[in-house]
C-alpha cells in the first residue's frame, strides 16, 4: 500500500466520521473503502496519536460506532470542520499566481489562523497531499510584480473612480496612454484581465494586467452601467476577446481522439453535442464504431475559437457558416505552405 492511497483513506475518514451523528461501525467503514476492519483500526489510532478526537459509542449488544465532533476546530466565534479546514489548505494553491498581491492576502491570512488551530503534527502529518492533488500549471504569470498596480485597479473598479494607465499594445507594438473606467477584473486562461470603459477608444476594451505599465487613480468618478454584467459581457465570446458581432451558429464535426476530447469538457455555456454514426453509402458499407461528434456553438467573436480548432488538425472540420469554414481552411493552407519544401 502505498502512502499515497494511506493518506487518502485516512482524509476520507476524517470527512465521513463528522458527517455521522450517530457514528458509524467499523465493518461499514471496512467494506467502503475496501480494507480490512485492522487497517480502519490502525488509521485510527495514527489519527488519535496526531489529536483528532476520534471515539466510539457502544450500543446495548457491545457493537461500536465511531465518529468525531463536527465542531472540533473553533476559533472565537468561527466554527470550522476539520474537512474545511483542509480544503482551504489545498485550495490556497489555487491563488498561488496572485501571491504577493492583495488578492491573495486575504486567504493567506484566513489559512494562517486555520494553521494556528491546527497542532504541529496534524500539519506534518498531512504535509504530503500534494502528492495526491498536484495543481500544475504553464506559463505562469508573476503577479506580484503588479501588486500595487492590482489594488489600484481594483479600489477604482470598487469606488467607481477613473483612473489613467499606460498600456503595450501587443498587436499595435506601441504603447499609449488612456483615461478609463474600470469596471472590473477577469481571470481567465491563467491571466488577468481588466474590463474598462476606455475615453480613448470611446468603447469598452480589454487590457491583459501584463501589458499594463501604469495606474494611476484620478479624483473624478464615472457611473457604472446599471445593466453591466461582466459575466454577461462575455456570454458570446469563446475567451476573453470581445464579441462585437452579432452571434452566429457555428458547427464543427470532430472525430476520433479530437471527438472524445471535446465530449469531456463543457467549452462554451452554448455548446451543443450530438454523435453521429457512419451511415454508409451506396457502393462502401458502414463501418462499425466509425462515428464523429458535432458540436454547435453560438458566439460572437471567432478569433479564438478559430485558433482552438486550428489545434485539433485533421480532427475537426467547420461544417458552418461556409465563410468561416473559408477562413479555416486558408489558415491551414498558410501553415501548410511554413513546412512546403523550398524551390
Amino acid at each position: 500500500m502505498s502512502r499515497g492511497d494511506q493518506l487518502l483513506r485516512q482524509w476520507e475518514l476524517l470527512r465521513t466520521l463528522p458527517t455521522r451523528g450517530a457514528g458509524t461501525p467499523l465493518a461499514d467503514l471496512a467494506d467502503r473503502f475496501a480494507v480490512s476492519e485492522r487497517t480502519i483500526q490502525r488509521d485510527f489510532e495514527i489519527l488519535q496519536a496526531l489529536g483528532f478526537p476520534i471515539a466510539f459509542e457502544a450500543d446495548e449488544q457491545g457493537k461500536r460506532f465511531w465518529r468525531m465532533p463536527h465542531d472540533f476546530f473553533k476559533n472565537g466565534s468561527l466554527t470550522i470542520s476539520l474537512t474545511e479546514a483542509l480544503a482551504l489548505h489545498l485550495a490556497a494553491e489555487l491563488l498561488v499566481p496572485f501571491q504577493g498581491t492583495h488578492l491573495a492576502d486575504g486567504l493567506a491570512e484566513l489559512m494562517a489562523k486555520i494553521r494556528r488551530t491546527l497542532p504541529e503534527s496534524v500539519l506534518t502529518h498531512f504535509a504530503n497531499l500534494g502528492d495526491i492533488l498536484y495543481v500544475r500549471r504553464a506559463g505562469r504569470t508573476d503577479y506580484s510584480k503588479k501588486a500595487d498596480l492590482i489594488r489600484v485597479l481594483s479600489d477604482a473598479s470598487h469606488e467607481c473612480r477613473c483612473v489613467e494607465i499606460a498600456y503595450r499594445s501587443l498587436w499595435r507594438g506601441q504603447e499609449y496612454a488612456t483615461r478609463c473606467d474600470p469596471y472590473g477584473l477577469v481571470f481567465h486562461d491563467e491571466d488577468l484581465y481588466l474590463v474598462a470603459h476606455s475615453h480613448r477608444a470611446g468603447a469598452i476594451r480589454v487590457f491583459k494586467i501584463a501589458r499594463v505599465l501604469s495606474a494611476e487613480l484620478k479624483d473624478d468618478h464615472f457611473e457604472r452601467p446599471a445593466d453591466f454584467r461582466l459575466e454577461e459581457h462575455f456570454r458570446t465570446s469563446f475567451g476573453i476577446v470581445q464579441s462585437h458581432s452579432p452571434p452566429v451558429e457555428i458547427a464543427v464535426k470532430f472525430s476520433g481522439a479530437g471527438a472524445a476530447l471535446v465530449e469531456e469538457r463543457m467549452w462554451h455555456e452554448s455548446q451543443q453535442l450530438d454523435w453521429i454514426e457512419s451511415a454508409g453509402t451506396l457502393f462502401e458499407p458502414a463501418i462499425e464504431g466509425a462515428e464523429g461528434l458535432v458540436a454547435t456553438f453560438t458566439l460572437g467573436n471567432v478569433v479564438e475559437f478559430k485558433r482552438w480548432i486550428l489545434g485539433f488538425g485533421p480532427l475537426a472540420e467547420i461544417l458552418r457558416p461556409d465563410w468561416l469554414r473559408v477562413e479555416v481552411a486558408e489558415a491551414l493552407r498558410l501553415a501548410a505552405g511554413q513546412y512546403m519544401p523550398s524551390a
